[in-house]
């Protein structure tokens, strides 16, 4: 997974400590990419778009289990 060097330990123990939920996860890995691509926001919305449609699909299929 990608990593930011600058992201802080207190930061990275947050989400290291705890189960997420797939919202949650959404949005991190949203966030994620933004920061790749200099985090413009309709880059993040179009993220979350993209991996919320992604699970959905899986859910309709009922492969779930490959998200």
């Amino acid at each position: 997974m990608y990593q930011d060097k600058g992201q802080s330990e207190k930061d990275r123990q947050l989400v290291d400590n705890r189960k997420l939920g797939y919202y949650e996860l959404a949005l991190y890995f949203a966030a994620a990419k933004a920061k790749e691509e200099e985090f413009h926001w309709e880059n993040f919305i179009d993220n979350l778009s993209f991996i919320c449609d992604k699970y959905a699909t899986q859910i309709k299929s009922g492969n779930i289990n490959n998200v």
